[in-house]
């Protein structure tokens, strides 16, 4: 058997091997990330073993940089998985290269890690999966992006028109909005007649606020201890970021939209465990994918790197060991979250949770303890296809 190692980049791989016996079977070559260049590294492959069967290639994670390269040799006939860097890292150390790096070694680092059994076993997902993938971290940036245009004009609030979040639950509500986008500084209120302000209350809550919500923001204006330097200025950049909020808004919607959509044809009995909503529910499926390719559910642990670190020697064993974090900090995320309010809703999970908070365990402890639990649920559910049981 020859195991092939690809260290990948952007533009450039290197593909090189080593057989039974660690000793290195050809040299190192680099290829394209092109059509041509996954050619070319298909011829390297036959001169290097007789048969597609007796070849196995390893890869390392980069970014999203490998995919196309696993997808193409997969196509040819290739057995073909991925290494986590951390494990070629640990390879490093093993060989003492910590201070050498070029791409010949660690194509063979890489190569080297697959003969010792050191890989996760991959598959690419179904066109759904991927769109799912695809779509759920593309909520996410959306969600901190609109978190961080939030935080921006809160600070210019702050600064210009400090009395106005005490006059609205939420601030970015829609009837706010409306206000904002039209005299978001005491100057424009001042300026604006109440019954167009009564006006633009009315449109935003439906109906809801009117006359007297107006009035209170006439009066907070006037009473305003804002700063008026560059008032001008911080009202453009107020309008501005209303738009943008509104925007990103729209944006969230019918991305949530087309997720949900995506989850009721890949796996819909998700959202059947309590506390599970349907980003959420979306983004745990897409990120775990095909759930077969994990023996266990303690494998969905690990891989979320939930799992904790081991820190003993002798007689000596530490408690309170952090997690491994070694995982996708995505599925991680969103079991934290999940866990975070599964814990309210599920009897059982609550339970354990309360008696972890009991013993003296921080919240944060204890929900991740929780999500753990509920990976085993997870994992129950996404193998045997049915709505979540708790009797079970």
């Amino acid at each position: 058997m020859i195991y092939a190692g690809v260290d990948i980049a952007k533009v450039d791989h290197v593909i090189g091997a080593v057989d039974e016996t660690g000793a290195e079977a050809a040299r190192p070559m680099k290829f394209k990330n092109s059509e041509a260049g996954f050619e070319r590294c298909i011829a390297w492959l036959e001169s290097v073993a007789e048969s597609e069967d007796d070849v196995f290639v390893g890869m390392e994670a980069t970014g999203h940089y490998w995919k196309a390269c696993f997808a193409y040799l997969m196509a040819a006939g290739y057995r073909v998985c991925v290494v986590n860097p951390m494990q070629v890292h640990a390879m490093r150390k093993l060989k003492s290269l910590s201070g050498v790096k070029n791409d010949r070694i660690d194509s063979w680092l890489i190569a080297e890690t697959l003969r010792q059994g050191d890989y996760d076993e991959t598959r690419l997902a179904t066109d759904e999966v991927q769109a799912l993938k695809q779509l759920t971290r593309y909520h996410q940036g959306l969600k901190q992006e609109l978190a961080a245009v939030k935080t921006q004009a809160i600070c210019v609030l702050d600064a210009y028109f400090p009395e106005y979040a005490a006059l609205f639950s939420d601030m970015f509500g829609a009837a706010s909005l409306k206000v904002l986008a039209e005299c978001p500084t005491p100057s424009e209120v001042a300026r604006k007649r109440a019954s167009s302000i009564a006006k633009l209350l009315s449109e935003g809550s439906r109906g809801r606020l009117g006359d007297a919500k107006a009035a209170e923001v006439k009066a907070a204006a006037k009473s305003s201890v804002g700063i008026r330097l560059g008032e001008e200025a911080a009202s453009f950049q107020i309008r501005t970021m209303v738009s943008q909020v509104e925007f990103l808004n729209a944006t969230i919607a019918k991305v949530e939209k087309e997720v949900a959509s995506l989850l009721g044809k890949v796996e819909p009995n998700i959202t059947t465990i309590p506390g599970v909503s349907t980003t959420t529910g979306a983004q745990i499926v897409a990120e775990i994918g095909d759930v077969k390719r994990f023996r266990n559910a303690a494998s969905i642990v690990k891989y979320a790197g939930l799992n904790s670190g081991v820190d003993e020697s002798g007689k000596y064993s530490a408690e309170g060991v952090p997690i491994t974090k070694h995982g996708s900090p995505y599925l991680r995320r969103s079991l934290w979250l999940a866990a975070s309010r599964a814990r309210q809703y599920d009897p059982r999970l609550k339970e354990y949770y309360d008696k972890l908070r009991r013993k003296g365990k921080p919240h944060r402890v204890a929900v991740t303890a929780v999500a753990r639990k509920l990976c085993h649920v997870v994992y129950a559910v996404m193998r045997d296809g049915k709505p979540y049981d708790p009797a079970k």
